[in-house]
């Protein structure tokens, strides 16, 4: 019988992923925007997404409604939602997001 190995542990610094290779079911990084910056309206197909505000407001846009992140905030965004994360503030925007494996997208997707 072999034994499992213990997975690896990841820091997720500026850069840094959850891919395929460290997890099965989520992914994730630390984004930054600069003032003005944003992530451009999408939707999550078939998956689920957490934002975790490191530093700076972000200011989550969920069609009509508007909502602001300080540090220390986490924010859940469910399965088909439209949204943007968007830097309205002066000072840079760091976040981390991890969101769920979608169905369609196999082990190895990205």
């Amino acid at each position: 019988m072999s034994e499992k190995l213990e997975p690896r542990p990841r820091c997720l610094k500026r850069g840094g992923r959850i891919t395929p290779d460290d997890s099965k079911y989520i992914r994730g990084r630390v984004e930054i925007k600069l003032p003005g910056e944003e992530t451009g309206a999408h939707v999550t197909e078939g998956k689920e997404e957490v934002i975790i505000v490191l530093e700076g407001t972000a200011t989550v846009h969920l069609g009509r409604r508007i909502v602001k992140l300080r540090p220390g905030f986490a924010f859940f965004i469910g399965e088909g939602v439209l949204h943007n994360v968007r830097n309205a503030g002066r000072k840079r925007l760091r976040y981390v997001y991890v969101r769920s494996l979608a169905p369609n997208e196999g082990h190895h997707g990205h």
